[in-house]
């Protein structure tokens, strides 16, 4: 019983977290890219001239990468409290005390 009831929760917010899941896969990814282009292969096969200006750009991401890190830490905060918002409810219902049937069916 317990099982078929999570089950069937969980077909009903596949929807809010498969959109949870993208978006943190989606700014990992931008995250990995701002980091990765530094250490390219194809960046150790340029002229002199233009590795100064290479050197340049990677201090500009390193800048643009602790900017993108920022906003992805907002964007997993703001992403887990709309979904802890939307569940409330139900967090707040499985966590109650269960009410015992003798006390609650007496009436005197």
């Amino acid at each position: 019983m317990l099982f078929k009831l999570s089950f069937s929760n969980m077909k009903k917010s596949l929807k809010d977290y498969a959109v949870y899941f993208f978006t943190l896969i989606l700014g990992v990814a931008i995250f990995y890219l701002f980091n990765a282009i530094e250490t390219q292969t194809t960046m150790l096969k340029i002229s002199e001239d233009t590795r100064e200006i290479v050197k340049l750009i990677n201090t500009t991401l390193s800048g643009v990468s602790v900017f993108v890190a920022f906003i992805l830490g907002f964007l997993v905060i703001y992403a887990s409290n709309f979904l802890m918002k939307k569940r409330k409810k139900e967090f707040l219902f499985w966590l109650r005390p269960p009410i015992r049937p003798a006390v609650s069916s007496r009436t005197e």
